[in-house]
């Protein structure tokens, strides 16, 4: 991680607005275009799943304002980043698994089997966990496969956040080709001009997937 220089940050005021809310988060709904990765990912027989977490990755990774977070109550840049990742195990209770991202999307692949498969014979409050969960370098992806929603909210407590953002894919509709994104950033951090940005890099990150 690196500071951000708060006395010339553009941002300065907006931080100190919104950094001391009680709830700092705001939610954006849309519907992502998917059917170009799920076509691709049914051809070449690879993980839908594991492939839009890829995407989601390395749209993060490409797009600054989504790279901040909240550190001593100041705004840092990171330089390296994780998913959380919600999973059902095989009694339908989820567990988290922490997925890397990782320079291909067959190095990530491999990884991420690996992770599921431990995490899933996991307890929840397992080692990875307590070593993993809260940390600044991560962000937190939920799954709703079952469910097209139109909008969506977060359970949360209050106290100090450190601005991770939260993603929830929804359903993906074979007939139109979309699938629902729920994104959730901290006010202090991003507006909404910057979650629309980033949609739109992790829109291309979708279209131009390649296995690889």
């Amino acid at each position: 991680m690196q500071p951000i220089d708060f006395d010339s940050w553009p941002r300065k005021q907006h931080f100190e607005l919104f950094k001391n809310f009680t709830q700092p988060y705001f939610n954006v709904c849309v519907q992502l275009n998917a059917q170009t990765l799920f076509d691709y990912c049914k051809a070449q027989n690879i993980s839908f799943f594991q492939a839009y977490v890829y995407c989601t990755l390395k749209a993060c990774f490409a797009y600054e304002p989504i790279m901040l977070r909240i550190i001593e109550s100041k705004p840092w840049l990171l330089t390296s980043i994780r998913a959380s990742v919600v999973e059902l195990d095989e009694d339908e209770c989820f567990v988290f698994s922490y997925f890397d991202y990782l320079g291909s999307f067959k190095e990530f692949s491999a990884n991420s089997d690996k992770v599921s498969k431990q995490s899933k014979s996991n307890s929840l409050f397992s080692d990875a966990f307590a070593n993993t969960e809260g940390q600044a370098d991560l962000i937190h992806i939920s799954v709703l496969p079952w469910l097209n929603f139109s909008a969506f909210s977060h359970a949360f407590s209050e106290g100090q956040s450190l601005g991770i953002p939260k993603f929830v894919f929804g359903q993906y509709d074979k007939q139109a080709g979309t699938m629902p994104l729920s994104v959730d950033v901290h006010h202090s951090l991003m507006d909404g001009l910057h979650v629309a940005r980033f949609v739109k890099v992790l829109q291309a990150e979708c279209d131009h997937f390649k296995c690889k």
